[in-house]
This record gives C-alpha cells, sequence and structure tokens, in this order.
C-alpha cells in the first residue's frame, strides 16, 4: 500500500455507494430470478422460450432454463439422452 496517496472523503463515500448498490442489484437479481421461476410454475404450458423471447424480459433461453434448474422447476418432457454404457443386468 502507497504511503503517498490518501484516498479523498468524496472518493471513499462513492465507493462505499458502489458496494451499497452492488448488493441491491444482486438482491433484485435474485428477486427476478425467483418471479420468472414462479411464473414458470404457475404456468405448465409457458416455455423458457416463451419467456425468453418476451420484450421485458433481458434473459436468453439458456439463462431461463438455469434459473428454472435452480428453482426446481419441473420439465416441460423427460430427458431423452441416455447412457453411453448401458448398465448390466444382473
Amino acid at each position: 500500500m502507497s504511503e503517498k496517496y490518501t484516498p479523498s472523503s468524496d472518493l471513499l463515500a462513492a465507493l462505499e455507494e458502489l458496494d451499497r448498490l452492488k448488493d441491491l442489484v444482486t438482491k433484485q437479481t435474485k428477486a427476478v430470478h425467483l418471479e420468472v421461476a414462479n411464473d414458470l410454475k404457475a404456468n405448465p404450458e409457458l416455455t423458457n422460450a416463451d419467456v425468453a423471447e418476451h420484450e421485458a424480459i433481458p434473459y436468453t433461453q439458456e439463462t431461463v432454463r438455469k434459473i428454472a434448474r435452480e428453482y426446481g422447476v419441473p420439465r416441460k418432457r423427460q430427458p431423452t439422452v441416455r447412457a453411453i454404457k448401458p448398465k448390466k443386468r444382473a
């Protein structure tokens, strides 16, 4: 740390405000993600693509899919990918 420089009180106050706002943005982002998940849960016919295509939603389809997984939104269909190596019967 340099002993030659001491930040001004205005700079320190601005940095504190920046930290406060970052925390606020993080909190609000989590709230928005929860509401996206709630909309998907409340409307079973609604797809991730439907949500992502809306002009008010700033997320891609992949981001909406990740939000849905994070909040336990039921899948619209079962996964179609199988294991490469089948299990042996006993």
